[in-house]
């Protein structure tokens, strides 16, 4: 017999959405595998069961724990009972032994059970996934390479047409009106093919477009099973066709006196998210500034940021001048502002990225200023800022009980390079200085004239949480010296306060 059918592709898995809404989800574990299969779960609105002891828990679910979003916490090691009555199995231990007993129990209940990192004992795989709103794209590579998934997911992501979640959500916005005034069982084909029908025939853009109006506007059409075409439909066309011929059949559901639609049609505009990209780790990027990333046509960046932030980005990028810096002159400022403009005016999404947070000594409430008196609303997305996560990275909490009880944050670069005017010394004050390397010599003349002792210890975090991070010990008097001999280049933060030397210069007792 001739073969008329496509061959069985073997080896692969069934890819399903899994409903897990209140459903009971067990995970055995406290690490970060297990925090981050809370999250997925969480995510899919199911009921969490964890099972840690205290004292193995990441303080993302301590926190979660506190927060009530795990319906139930177990303080100790797993136990045979704590499988009764739950839907699904999540193990992330290091333990294989234990792991491969979890797994059995599970199979001899039926529970289908997932263990981290050992394919052949899970049921189903988890996939690496990009999400936008309603929107969820999966990769598997059915447990043969995780990394791969992620790449091919990356990838996938950076080519989704920009509104797509928006696009979705109108869609289905759409669907409920349909199925609200023809609920009949009966309509079901009527109203399936009609809604494919404006899914092929209208774009992304246009479909991004609808709104409760156009909505309400285009059940006329549904009524006549039409499909209009959006510019048609847009520009002026009559929420009634043929109403002499259909007046028997659509008089309960609309009466000949329907308004006409006068919508513009509008083009595709482009969009501008002021981001913050932190001290320079991509993996302390938050992930919504990872997202904006990839869904750029372009980035706009300052030249600070290392390349390993880029090093996924698929998509153009322009880099601020050389030797601008972080005080960039206004005319490099305005270069920048300007290749803004031009790509947004070409309707691209821009990413204007800067280091730290933008709104703490980067001029990011002038941009978004700017950017509003042209027109454009700016999404703004923080960053983890360098005044404490320098501090962190040198071992220096900037508050300590008995030494310091507040936190000054100030630049050594003010309006046109001038210092700005510090108050006088407080001894139980840390005082976090920006933007400092260029100014050491003035600062610390600055200091000493409000009271700060010569001897009080400071240290410089240059290119802090990064691979070439450096720690350089000074003190009031000897910031400029030590820039100097030490070759201190930007980007440094400088934390000054008794707070440097805690260990050495205080005994636990006194603090």
């Amino acid at each position: 017999m001739t073969e008329e059918y496509s061959p069985i592709r073997t080896g692969g898995s069934l890819l399903l959405s899994w409903r897990l809404k209140n459903k009971s989800v067990l995970i055995v574990g406290g690490g970060d595998v297990a925090s981050s299969r809370v999250i997925k779960a969480l995510e899919a609105d199911s009921l969490v069961i964890l099972v840690c002891p205290e004292n193995g828990l990441k303080d993302e679910l301590k926190y979660r724990i506190q927060q009530k979003q795990i319906h139930k916490w177990i303080d100790r090691e797993f136990e045979t009972s704590d499988l009764d009555g739950v839907d699904m199995v999540l193990t992330a231990i290091d333990d294989p032994e234990r792991s491969r007993e979890i797994c059995e129990l599970c199979r001899e209940r039926r529970i289908p059970v997932n263990v981290a990192d050992v394919p052949q004992m899970c049921d189903f795989y988890f996939m690496s996934e990009h999400r936008e709103g309603p929107l969820q794209v999966a990769v598997s590579t059915n447990g043969q390479g995780p990394k791969l998934a992620n790449i091919i997911r990356r990838h996938i992501a950076n080519n989704l047409p920009h509104g797509v979640d928006v696009a979705i959500n109108a869609v289905g916005l759409l669907r409920q009106k349909v199925k609200q005034i023809d609920p009949d069982h009966t309509s079901s084909t009527k109203r399936m093919t009609w809604m494919s029908n404006i899914c092929e025939e209208w774009s992304l853009e246009e479909l991004q477009q609808l709104d409760e109006e156009k909505i309400e506007a285009l059940m006329s059409f549904y009524v006549n099973n039409e499909v209009p075409e959006f510019s048609k439909f847009a520009s002026g066309v009559s929420l009634r066709k043929n109403d002499t011929e259909n007046n028997n059949t659509n008089s309960e559901l609309y009466n000949d006196s329907m308004p006409i639609i006068n919508i513009e049609e509008q083009k595709k505009k482009g969009r501008i998210i002021l981001v913050g990209a932190g001290p320079g780790d991509p993996e302390l990027l938050t992930y919504k500034a990872t997202k904006a990333l990839n869904s750029a046509d372009v980035i706009v960046s300052d030249r600070l940021i290392p390349q390993a932030v880029f090093e996924n980005i698929t998509c153009e990028i322009r880099f601020a001048p050389a030797k601008s810096g972080i005080t960039k002159s206004p005319d490099s400022q305005d270069l920048l502002q300007n290749w803004c403009l031009e790509a947004l005016n070409e309707g691209k999404t821009v990413v204007r990225l800067k280091i730290g947070d933008p709104f703490l000594f980067g001029r990011g409430g002038e941009e978004v200023a700017f950017f509003r008196e042209k027109g454009w609303d700016v999404e703004v997305i923080p960053g983890i800022s360098c005044i404490l996560s320098a501090p962190m990275a040198a071992d220096v909490p900037v508050t300590y009980r008995g030494l310091s009880d507040q936190v000054l944050v100030t630049t050594g670069q003010g309006t046109k390079g001038r210092l700005p005017d510090l108050p006088p010394y407080n001894i139980m004050r840390t005082t976090v200085v920006l933007m400092a390397v260029g100014k050491a010599s003035d600062l610390s003349r600055e200091l000493l004239d409000k009271g700060y002792p010569p001897d009080l210890s400071a240290v410089f975090i240059e290119n802090s949480n990064r691979p070439n991070q450096r720690i350089i010990k000074a003190t009031v008097s000897t910031l400029g010296e030590v820039v100097e001999k030490e070759h201190v280049v930007a980007p440094s933060t400088l934390i000054i306060g008794r707070v440097v030397n805690r260990k050495e210069e205080y005994s636990d007792s006194e603090v």
